[in-house]
């Protein structure tokens, strides 16, 4: 990932600039329970979670996850001389219409429950290691969204909607969740969020927002993010 995919919150400070480069040095990471990864190198320990958009159907917490585990059972069940220690990547496609599959009403709740669920468990992660630096990593799967100028319907594919995009690194009711986490930074990934707009020339154009949001908690500390959105007119740009 390059630097310009980077942005830093509420500022850089030179202990997220070195804990951006301790990250990239990838080969002083060491797999634990508790937290997920340290660096005896770099005195830091990381949990990382995983946080999407689905909502709720029915009985099943998440349509996405529960297909994925139905792939990986057929994908297991066609081949099984694979061994079970074999991790395996699944990405899967529940076949839902896109209002139905990425809502940010769930985005905001999976959000909520799950980094505040890590916070609990901050006191076990740092007597895990004793005196080291403590980061969480949020890999969030979510699509991007958009404010819409009135109440929000769904978009039909190749639609244009009126509207300001979702800078979600921005939007107090995250930044608020991650000042409350307890650890010392909190690293943002959003690999999905591409969010496009129509240029001066009526051209399609993607807007250049960041991949990779790190947070110095000791540094947001007096300060709130500047942009609230209202989640009546909030639509997926996932297509």
């Amino acid at each position: 990932m390059s630097n310009s995919e980077v942005c830093f919150l509420p500022t850089a400070t030179n202990e997220t600039i070195v804990l951006l480069a301790a990250i990239r040095d990838s080969d002083s990471w060491s797999a634990s329970d508790r937290p997920d990864f340290y660096s005896e190198t770099h005195e830091l320990a990381i949990e990382v979670m995983r946080v999407d958009d689905h909502p709720q159907v029915g009985k099943i917490t998440n349509p996405t996850l529960a297909r994925e585990r139905e792939a990986e059972h057929e994908v297991r069940a066609a081949f099984p001389t694979l061994d079970s220690s074999v991790k395996m990547t699944v990405i899967a496609d529940t076949g839902l219409p896109s209002a139905q599959d990425h809502s940010f009403d769930a985005h905001r709740k999976a959000f909520a429950r799950i980094v505040e669920g890590h916070t609990k468990k901050v006191t076990a992660y740092r007597e895990s290691h004793p005196g080291y630096g403590l980061a969480m990593i949020i890999h969030d799967e979510s699509s991007a969204f958009v404010q819409a100028e009135h109440a929000a319907s769904p978009l039909a594919k190749g639609e244009i909607a009126a509207g300001q995009p979702h800078l979600w690194f921005l939007d107090t009711y995250f930044t608020r969740i991650i000042a409350a986490s307890k650890a010392d930074f909190v690293i943002w990934s959003t690999p999905y969020k591409h969010t496009w707009h129509l240029d001066a020339s009526g051209r399609r154009a993607k807007l250049d927002l960041p991949t990779l949001a790190i947070y110095d908690i000791a540094a947001m500390l007096g300060w709130e993010a500047p942009l609230a959105y209202d989640p009546s007119r909030m639509l997926s740009l996932e297509e």
